[in-house]
């Protein structure tokens, strides 16, 4: 998964690329010492062809923006993290995979998850990764003094985005 993600961050989205340059791309990760050999072979080519294809994909070619890895602090009520009675404060911090700005201003929240699913898990991921999606968009709203108009997770297995409410 963290191969994927890393990937998926260093791949431009001005590009078009083909297989070949794909192979090219994860070569040149292990020339630059990004990654070793022995990672690269656990990189699965397909799927980073499927991705460059897909939908996502064609949307961030299109973006205004693209802001990739994005750290972020937030102050969230402990009872809203951990379903406890508790009013307490709790500093959380995390790194948002991708949000961008669509040729309409709208900014898009995508979290990519390397879940092993298959077709019909769709709700499943969603209700796994709700709260992080949730806690995500609070803090993308904050930093930028305005709301998230989507959020999606990307499943790298199903190769879709599934958009999440």
């Amino acid at each position: 998964g963290t191969l994927m993600h890393l990937c998926f961050q260093r791949l431009d989205e001005k590009k078009n690329y083909t297989r070949s340059d794909l192979e090219g791309f994860v070569q040149d990760l292990v020339n630059r010492n990004i990654i070793t050999k022995l990672e690269s072979e656990s990189i699965d080519i397909n799927k980073l062809v499927d991705y460059t294809s897909s939908a996502l994909w064609n949307e961030l070619k299109k973006a205004k923006k693209v802001y990739k890895e994005q750290p972020f602090y937030i102050n969230l009520k402990s009872k809203d993290i951990f379903d406890n009675n508790t009013d307490e404060d709790v500093l959380v911090q995390g790194i948002i995979d991708l949000y961008f700005i669509n040729e309409n201003d709208e900014i898009i929240l995508v979290d990519y998850k390397t879940d092993k699913a298959n077709e019909g898990d769709e709700q499943n991921l969603i209700d796994k990764y709700k709260k992080q999606l949730e806690i995500y968009t609070n803090a993308l709203s904050q930093s930028l003094q305005k709301s998230v108009s989507k959020k999606y997770i990307y499943s790298v297995s199903l190769n879709k985005m599934i958009e999440c409410e």
